[in-house]
């Protein structure tokens, strides 16, 4: 213990450092620690700022995401109704070039029967004109002499019904 208590001892020296240690305590706060203090705020100050513009920038950021978004799925929209409205377009398309299609069928086979109308008209004033030119040699042939014009009409008028009606009679049946 003895050693202990040369260690408490109080002399000069100690007083004189402890007067040294008081008076920098005094200097320091006095002078460097509202500098330090200073510096610690401003840095303090800026690390607060930094942090609210990261939140703010990230707040924008997560806006133009959703702005994005939305405009992503604004255009898809719009594209889904582009592409529906020219399937529309096509099936409307394709059904008018059906149906000009069909009218134009029609209208060949319409004019078709009328040529094959007008040429079996045709075909039949032929063959009876033709008839009656072989009715007249015919009768000439069988009678052995000249017809008069009226007897002449008649037989070929008989001629004809006959033909007419045998003609009739086939088409009847196809």
């Amino acid at each position: 213990m003895v050693a202990d208590a040369a260690l408490l001892e109080i002399n000069a020296t100690f007083v004189v450092e402890i007067i040294a240690f008081v008076v920098m305590l005094l200097v320091l706060s006095r002078f460097a620690y509202p500098r330090i203090m200073r510096a610690a705020e401003e840095r303090q100050r800026r690390i607060d700022e930094s942090i609210k513009a990261a939140q703010e920038a990230q707040a924008r950021a997560e806006k133009t995401e959703e702005d994005v978004r939305k405009s992503l799925e604004e255009a898809r929209g719009q594209a889904r109704e582009i592409v529906n409205r020219a399937h529309t377009d096509a099936v409307v398309e394709a059904e008018e070039v059906r149906n000009r299609a069909r009218a134009e069928a029609e209208a060949l086979v319409t004019r078709a029967r009328g040529d094959i109308e007008s040429e079996r008209d045709r075909a039949i004033a032929d063959l009876r004109s033709e008839m009656s030119v072989l009715v007249v040699e015919a009768t000439a042939r069988v009678l052995g002499e000249a017809i008069d014009a009226r007897s002449h009409q008649r037989l070929i008028d008989d001629a004809l019904t006959k033909v007419g009606d045998g003609a009739a009679s086939k088409s009847g049946k196809n």
